[in-house]
This record gives structure tokens, C-alpha cells and sequence, in this order.
């Protein structure tokens, strides 16, 4: 993995620095936005923080541009990262590092995460992709320890390369709950102000 690839991805975890985004955290108040430059339509519930880099991957520049939005101690991010023409062979490895990038960062066995299946739907269009959605319990930060539910989807730009888009909930685990089952966690990921993140995100 790059250096700079690395840097951009501990930038997406490092939660005290997207706290920072914010002087106080505002009520859920769920609305849409359209993000043109990265081909997206999605549901947030808060405005959106915008942030971009470019890093060097394999010769070529790689775009990556985050929306982030915090509520109540949960911390709503999309990261987008647009892979050239020329390396776009390049981006299942490329997916594949983003993966372990996280599971390292969550401090897991790969191989003992819960995957579920699911799907999403393309703008304007009823039919379903498939795509699934991972379930973690993350190594402490800052004393913290929380959960994190995140999706990974990649999609064709038509003579322009791919799109990598990855959608994340990082939310604090509940104190004194001590280890929490496969299906607590993902039913403390799934309620009503974690699901419609997720199930109203629509790429071109």
C-alpha cells in the first residue's frame, strides 16, 4: 500500500480529527445530497464536511474526497476514490487494501468479521446490485471503543476508469455492554438512524 493511500485511510479513522470538523454536534436531521463530482446521490443526517487529496498509486494520481457528518457521537463518512483509465486493472487490489486497511485498523481477523448481504439501487433505476455489509467492533480510540458497519461498492465510469466508493458508520459500542454477539452488533448498526445511510445511498 502507498504511503499516501495509508495516510488518507488513517485519516478516515482518526475520529478525533473529524470531531474537530465540529464545535458542537447538531440533531439528526436527515436529508439528501446530491454530489456531483463523485456521481452520488445519499442520504446524510447532518450536512456533510467536505475534504479531497490527491495521492500518487502505481504511477498515476488518485482523487479521493470524503463527505463526513457527525450526530450524537456517530460519525457518518463516504470516501470516494476515483481510479484513472490507465490503473483501473489496478482496482480490486486496490479495493482489497482499503478492506485490510480497515480490518487492521479495527484490530480483526479478517476471516471473523460479519459480512452480510445485501444490495443497493443505481439512480433512477429499480434494479438491485449486489454488495455486502461488514460489522465491526474497532480497538479503542483515545480511550474509546466503538463500532463500525462499512460497505464497499465500485462502479464503471464509462471511459473514465472506476469509482471505489466506501460508506462507513463509526458509533460508540455500549458502556459496560462487555463483548457483544455477531447479531447485537449488527442489530446496533442496523436501527433507525444507522439503516437509511446505507440503504438511500444511489451511485450514478
Amino acid at each position: 500500500m502507498g504511503l499516501g493511500l495509508s495516510k488518507f485511510l488513517v485519516l478516515v479513522l482518526q475520529v478525533g480529527l473529524i470531531l474537530n470538523l465540529y464545535g458542537c454536534s447538531p440533531p439528526f436531521d436527515w436529508r439528501t445530497v446530491r454530489v456531483e463530482q463523485q456521481a452520488y446521490t445519499a442520504l446524510f443526517p447532518a450536512k456533510p464536511q467536505h475534504l479531497e487529496r490527491q495521492l500518487s498509486y502505481k504511477g498515476d494520481t488518485l482523487k479521493q474526497a470524503l463527505e463526513v457528518a457527525k450526530v450524537a457521537d456517530q460519525i457518518y463518512s463516504i470516501t470516494t476514490i476515483q481510479v484513472p483509465l490507465a490503473i483501473a486493472s489496478s482496482a480490486d487490489e486496490l479495493m482489497k487494501q482499503l478492506q485490510q486497511a480497515i480490518f487492521m485498523q479495527a484490530n480483526v481477523d479478517p476471516a471473523s468479521v460479519l459480512a452480510v448481504n445485501s444490495f443497493y439501487l443505481t439512480s433512477g433505476s429499480p434494479m438491485r446490485s449486489p454488495t455486502a455489509d461488514y460489522f465491526l467492533r474497532m480497538k479503542p480510540v483515545d480511550g474509546v471503543e466503538r463500532m463500525m458497519r462499512v460497505r464497499w461498492i465500485m462502479r464503471s465510469i464509462p471511459g473514465l476508469g472506476l469509482s471505489i466508493y466506501q460508506l462507513s458508520l463509526l458509533k460508540p459500542a455500549l458502556k459496560n455492554s462487555g463483548p457483544l454477539s455477531q447479531a447485537e452488533l449488527q442489530a446496533n448498526l442496523s436501527d433507525d438512524n444507522s439503516a437509511p445511510f446505507f440503504t438511500d445511498f444511489h451511485p450514478d
